[in-house]
C-alpha cells in the first residue's frame, strides 16, 4: 500500500489571553508534522464561545482571566465529549500553580517569565499528539461499544431462537411419555418379576422399572465376581456418552458397589461433602450429582447393587425414593430364586445359593446365561 500524500488538516490552536504577544509568537512556529491555525481570546466568555465555534485542537490558557479561572476553563475543555488539550502559561510558574494546573488536565504548566521559542514548540508538539492519541482511542472505544451491542442484540436473537427450539423439545418429549404411558398396563414391580426367572429379563425389568419411577436418569446394577469385587451387569445411560458412561460404570463397580454391599440400609447422597465422605477422592467422578445406591441381597449377603445418579440439579423425588428404597429386598428375593433354580438345574446341593454361581467367571462360558455372553456390558 502507498503511503498517503494527503496533507494534514491544520491544528487549530485557541490562545486565552489578554497579551497579543503569545499569539504572534505561535503564529511563527513551523512545526514539521502540522500547521497551526492560531485563534486569540482576551476573555473566559470569549474562549468558551470561540470553541462552540470551532473544533479546537489545543488551548494555551492565562491562569488570571479577567472574567473568572483560567484552570477552570481548562478543566472544562479537557474534560469536553470532544476534549481539547491545554498548556497553562503563567506569570510565575511555582510548584503550586504547577499542581493546580496538572489537576484541571493541562498537558504542560509554562512561566511567562522565562518562555524560549524551543520550548513552547515542544510543548505544543507533544501536546497535539497526546490530544491525537486521546482521540483515536475515543474512536476506538466507540467503534468497539457498537460492535459489542450488536454482537449482545445477536446473541439474544440467538437465545431467543434455542429456547423456543428447547421448549419444542420438551412439549415433543412430554407428549411421547404421556403416549408411552397410555399403551401400557399399570403393572407393579412385584407382579412383572414374579415368575420371572432368567437374570437378564429381571436386570432389564428392573432398569425399566426405575426410569419409570424416576424419570430420565443414570442407572447401573452391579453383581458380585468374587468376594469382593463387582462387574457391570446393566445400565441406562442419560447424559453420558458411551465411552465415558463405560469408563464411570466399570470404576463405580470397583468403587462404589463394594461399599453399598456392606451398608444396611439405602445410601442417598445429595451434597458433595456427603459424596467425599463416601467415595473420597473418587467423588470427583460423580462431582454435582446426587446419587441412590441400593444393596439387593438375602440372608445377610448382597446379590446385586443398584445405583442411580444424575445431575443435582434435577433432584430425585422423595416418593420415587422410598419406592426404590424398598425395592431392595424384592429384588434380591427375585435373585435368590434365579439362583436356587440353578442350583436344582445343576445339581448343587451343597451350601446356601450365592450370587458367584452365576456371576461372570464362575462356570463354563458356554454354561452362562445369555447377560454375559457379551464382554460388553448390556445398555437399555
Amino acid at each position: 500500500m502507498k503511503p498517503s500524500t494527503e496533507t494534514p488538516s491544520p491544528a487549530v490552536v485557541l490562545v486565552v489571553d489578554t497579551d497579543p504577544r503569545l499569539p504572534e509568537l505561535l503564529r511563527g512556529l513551523a512545526p514539521v508534522d502540522r500547521t497551526l491555525e492560531v485563534h486569540h481570546a482576551g476573555t473566559a466568555a470569549d474562549a468558551e464561545a470561540m470553541c462552540r465555534a470551532l473544533r479546537v485542537d489545543l488551548a494555551l490558557i492565562d491562569p488570571a482571566l479577567p472574567d473568572g479561572s483560567g484552570l477552570e476553563l481548562a478543566r472544562r475543555l479537557t474534560s469536553a465529549r470532544r476534549p481539547a488539550a491545554a498548556i497553562v502559561v503563567a506569570a510565575d510558574n511555582d510548584f503550586a500553580t504547577a499542581q493546580r494546573a496538572m489537576r484541571a488536565g493541562a498537558a504542560d504548566c509554562l512561566s511567562r517569565a522565562s518562555l524560549d521559542l524551543e520550548h513552547l514548540e515542544s510543548s505544543v508538539r507533544i501536546a497535539l499528539d497526546r490530544q491525537q492519541r486521546d482521540l483515536a482511542t475515543r474512536r476506538r472505544i466507540a467503534r468497539l461499544k457498537k460492535l459489542c451491542r450488536r454482537l449482545n442484540e445477536a446473541r439474544i436473537e440467538v437465545a431467543d431462537q434455542v429456547d423456543v427450539l428447547c421448549n419444542d423439545l420438551v412439549t415433543a418429549y412430554q407428549e411421547l411419555a404421556v403416549q408411552m404411558q397410555a399403551s401400557q398396563r399399570e403393572v407393579s414391580f412385584e407382579e412383572t418379576t414374579a415368575d420371572e426367572l432368567d437374570l437378564e429379563a429381571l436386570l432389564r425389568q428392573t432398569l425399566e422399572h426405575v426410569v419409570e419411577l424416576t424419570g430420565p436418569t443414570n442407572a447401573a446394577v452391579f453383581l458380585p465376581a468374587s468376594m469382593d469385587e463387582f462387574s457391570l451387569g446393566g445400565y441406562v445411560n442419560y447424559d453420558c456418552t458411551s465411552d465415558s458412561a463405560d469408563m464411570l460404570l466399570r470404576h463405580l463397580a470397583d468403587v462404589l458397589a463394594p461399599k453399598v454391599a456392606d451398608a444396611t440400609e439405602p445410601v442417598h447422597v445429595r451434597d458433595a461433602v456427603t459424596m467425599r465422605s463416601w467415595l473420597g477422592d473418587d467423588a470427583a467422578w460423580l462431582e454435582g450429582a446426587e446419587m441412590l445406591a441400593i444393596s439387593a441381597g438375602s440372608g445377610g449377603e448382597a446379590l446385586a447393587v443398584l445405583a442411580l445418579f444424575r445431575d443435582a440439579d434435577q433432584p430425585f423425588d422423595p416418593e420415587a425414593v422410598r419406592k426404590l428404597e424398598a425395592l431392595g429386598p424384592v429384588l434380591g428375593e427375585r435373585l435368590e430364586r434365579i439362583i436356587r433354580v440353578h442350583h436344582r438345574h445343576w445339581g448343587d446341593d451343597d451350601g446356601p445359593p450365592s450370587a458367584f454361581d452365576i456371576g461372570p467367571g464362575s462356570a463354563e462360558p458356554d454354561d452362562l446365561p445369555s447377560f454375559f455372553d457379551d464382554d460388553e456390558p448390556e445398555g437399555y
